[in-house]
């Protein structure tokens, strides 16, 4: 089943080869940014996001939503999470240091008021972190599985991704 679904949603040898079930969204984006530490080791583990984001209701998934608002009824939020604007490239590249893992982006923003992120944005992004040793993780829970007229949101900007987070759409509905 998972290498049907590759096959037909990357196309065949597209270089996606591991794949790691979860039961949510939430738990998705959790396990990426688990993955994102285990990348990075120690003092490389921040991941960046973008305010207005979205990423779920488990702690790290929490932490990494860049709404502040969210944050307040569970604080103190764990460390290791930077929130830049989104859409904003000199924003995205200015936190980009030594200690990032992860770039942790949607490709449009459906809680910060359905906003796409631009094709320059993604590119830039997926370009500073190609240079930098940086895994860049896409979002795709509200947007995978051809809810953006492509199967992923990224394939408008013509980029890949080191990690794809997918969710709802994938159960077509069926717990």
């Amino acid at each position: 089943m998972v290498d049907k679904l590759l096959s037909e949603a990357c196309g065949e040898g597209a270089g996606y080869g591991q794949v790691f079930f979860c039961n949510s969204g939430a738990e998705a984006n959790e396990a990426g940014i688990k993955l994102a530490r285990k990348f990075g080791g120690r003092g490389k583990h921040v991941v960046v996001s973008a305010l207005g984001s979205f990423h779920g209701r488990t702690l790290a998934a929490l932490a990494a939503t860049g709404q502040p608002e969210k944050h307040e009824p569970f604080a103190p939020m764990p460390e290791g999470f930077r929130h830049v604007v989104f859409n904003d490239i000199a924003s995205l590249e200015s936190a980009l240091d030594e200690t990032v893992a992860a770039v942790l982006l949607e490709t449009i923003q459906g809680e910060g008021g359905v906003v796409p992120a631009s094709v320059e944005y993604l590119q830039a992004a997926r370009k500073m972190c190609t240079e930098r040793g940086i895994l860049l993780m896409i979002d795709e829970v509200q947007t995978g599985f051809a809810r953006t007229g492509k199967w992923f949101g990224f394939e408008h900007a013509n980029i890949k991704p080191d990690v794809v987070m997918l969710a709802k759409a994938m159960g077509n509905g069926m717990p």
